[in-house]
């Protein structure tokens, strides 16, 4: 509360918060119900907004705490929710349509088309992944409707948000449940540069860039600080504050004084310029170089609300006051009429005198316009007693006019799916295709770019063949016309792996893992969105999956290297190190050794587990959830291992792999 207090009276024109639940920083400070009413007043009273964030994965066992998260801030007068679950979205829009909702940075929205698709889903605003240009967010930014909303400042993820897994997969705290360990900000080892803090980054600051963003039609600067304090939000949102009102660029004062609050070894703008690489690290992780000097003592700002105030006594009537603020206007009356003055009436300057006592509330009075008819008597308890039912009733009305009505939400009576259990299986190379193609596989995914090198080649199999597009296609890289072109050619079968692939209606659409569905909800929304088929996430255990209704056809990946992050830098490169098409490798403090590859045919690094899901001896257990197929990843194994691994799955026997491996959360869950 005293962060939320602390931004907006520096200036801020909007504050964001998270309740007990559904945040994505659960460890932060974050509100009870109560606290999220007292936010949302505190906020609203000053003209300020208020979001509260529900932007985690959420499971189908919290939809009734979830229901009432939503009434609590329809009922408390928040301004909007910011969500990252396509099925809280739904619930929200079913519960509360009046509720505004703005998109997560966690769901990934990187392109014109996935900001399209949120709009027809009602989201009026859409937080953009940190990491694209100012060129990719100025296309984005002309061509839709949506408002946009664009992080300036504050703590990078390594990975893109929504598409982390690393913090789930090593210690079971899930960056997608809002439990995030922060395992990028540890050191790791290389075989070519020795250890170093090779995923850190340093913080985001685009304040040099204000006047960029504001042309280019950005509605609104995102600040992160949940995790940080009070010092921290009031320096950075000062300055930010004034360098806007000033329109122009920090002082080197006001830049010592945001690296001063808090520092990662100085401050980056290498996504927003498309400077990526070394620059936006701090490899040697440096020690803060301002933590033993005291920070400067600046004098405090209040911010207040001008409301006008009318005051009218006349002896032989009751007293009035009458204020006007933030759309409402109130009148409050003494009980009594005032009697006549046998001395010391009225006058405008003793009223006045106590009606700007003002102090402690959110208000101020002006203009304040005083009438004094004949000679009242109106002592000052009389003059404070209205004084203070007059900013009673105002804020009451105010907060009133805050509130959003809320209804049941409706039950879903779709019949489920029933289907035979079958295999599919996705690859990296030709070799890996090759050496699977023979086996009863339902599917068989390759990357985009294998169908466009050798389309002849591909397309006697596109019956069962999938095609996968690299997970982040950024406008104008060239994604969305090699997909077209692979459709006219007669490829059907389309891989979805953010929202934004659910344009390419004339495709089969396969969603992915990564688009984070955990809930029957989520399901049914991605199924009325046009998917054929649902890849459960990774983070769930058996009984979740077994719980959710399967209105659609769904998967559950039950072999692979997990994908634990998505990163817009190139790793390797940064080490000169890339082996581009090749397999690099990072090793932990516990001597972990994950592989490192391309992101399909794109300059971007994704990290795989140290070892793989195996779960061939367990398909049991994974048939009985009632998931339609399994899903098997291959990414870094050669022909022979991956034929050997794929036949383990056919043959149905307790067997298990050479080397170690994990079963994820799928018989324990995830925090």
């Amino acid at each position: 509360m005293e962060c939320l207090k602390t931004a907006v009276n520096a200036g801020a024109d909007a504050v964001y918060f998270a309740g007990k639940e559904f945040g994505a920083r659960s460890y932060a400070g974050n509100f009870s119900p109560e606290e999220i009413a007292e936010a949302a007043q505190y906020c609203a009273l000053r003209g300020v907004k208020s979001y509260l964030t529900v932007n985690t994965m959420v499971l189908d066992k919290e939809y009734d705490a979830l229901k009432t998260c939503i009434r609590t801030a329809a009922d408390a007068g928040v301004d909007g929710l910011i969500v990252q679950d396509l099925g809280v979205l739904r619930y929200i829009r079913e519960i509360c349509p009046d509720m505004p909702v703005h998109g997560s940075t966690q769901m990934t929205v990187h392109n014109l088309d996935g900001v399209r698709q949120l709009e027809k889903m009602g989201v009026s605003r859409v937080v953009l992944s940190r990491e694209l240009s100012q060129k990719e967010i100025a296309y984005i930014a002309q061509n839709c409707k949506a408002e946009l909303e664009v992080f300036v400042h504050g703590a990078m993820c390594m990975s893109y948000s929504g598409q982390c897994l690393m913090s789930s997969v090593l210690g079971g705290r899930s960056g997608n449940r809002g439990k995030c360990a922060q395992p990028c900000r540890l050191g790791y080892s290389h075989p070519k540069n020795g250890e170093g803090f090779y995923l850190s980054l340093k913080d985001m600051s685009l304040i040099r860039h204000l006047e960029s963003l504001d042309a280019m039609g950005v509605a609104s600067l995102k600040i992160e600080g949940r995790m940080k304090g009070p010092d921290y939000v009031r320096t950075v949102v000062e300055t930010y504050r004034d360098c806007m009102d000033g329109r122009r660029t920090p002082t080197p004062a006001e830049e010592a004084r945001m690296n001063r609050v808090f520092f990662r070894g100085g401050l980056t703008d290498g996504y927003y310029t498309g400077q990526k690489g070394k620059a936006m690290f701090a490899f040697d992780k440096p020690d803060n170089p301002y933590a033993k000097q005291e920070s400067e003592t600046l004098p405090e700002r209040v911010r207040t609300t001008e409301a006008e105030c009318s005051v009218n006594l006349c002896a032989g009537k009751p007293a009035s006051m009458t204020l006007s603020a933030l759309g409402v206007t109130v009148t409050c009356t003494t009980e009594q009429p005032l009697e006549e003055a046998k001395k010391n009436p009225a006058t405008k300057e003793s009223v006045r005198t106590q009606m700007e006592k003002t102090g402690g509330t959110a208000f101020t009075f002006s203009p304040l316009h005083i009438t004094v008819e004949g000679s009242p008597f109106a002592p000052v308890s009389l003059l404070n007693g209205l004084r203070r039912d007059g900013i009673s009733a105002l804020t009451k009305a105010v907060m009133e006019n805050q509130k959003k009505s809320c209804k049941e939400p409706e039950i879903s009576q779709k019949p489920e799916v029933v289907s035979t259990f079958s295999l599919s299986a996705s690859v990296r190379t030709k070799e890996q295709f090759l050496a699977l193609c023979q086996l009863p596989f339902s599917y068989l995914e390759i990357p985009l770019s294998l169908a466009e090198e050798e389309p002849d080649f591909y397309l006697p199999y596109r019956e069962r063949l999938v095609l996968s597009p690299p997970v982040i296609q950024k406008d104008g890289d060239g994604t969305k016309e090699k997909i077209q072109r692979m459709r006219k050619l007669g490829f059907t079968r389309l891989r979805a792996e953010n929202i934004g692939m659910l344009c390419h209606q004339d495709w089969i659409l396969m969603g992915g893992h990564r688009l984070n569905c955990a809930s029957s909800m989520a399901v049914d929304v991605y199924g009325d969105a046009g998917l054929s088929s649902v890849c459960f996430s990774a983070e769930m255990n058996l009984s979740q999956i077994r719980d959710c209704a399967k209105v659609t056809e769904t998967e559950l990946i039950v072999y692979g290297h997990l994908p634990l992050m998505l990163t817009e830098n190139c790793i390797l490169k940064n080490l000169d190190a890339c082996p581009c098409d090749g397999v690099g490798y990072l090793t932990d403090r516990k001597g972990a050794k994950f592989p490192v590859i391309r992101d399909d045919n794109a300059c971007r690094s994704v990290v795989l587990n140290s070892v793989p899901l195996y779960l061939a001896d367990k398909l049991d257990d994974v048939k009985r959830t009632g998931v339609s197929r399994g899903r098997l990843l291959f990414t870094v194994e050669t022909p022979e291992e991956c034929v050997t691994i794929a036949k383990q799955y056919f043959a149905t026997r307790d067997t298990k792999p050479e080397g170690a491996f994990t079963r994820l959360h799928l018989y324990k869950g995830v925090l």
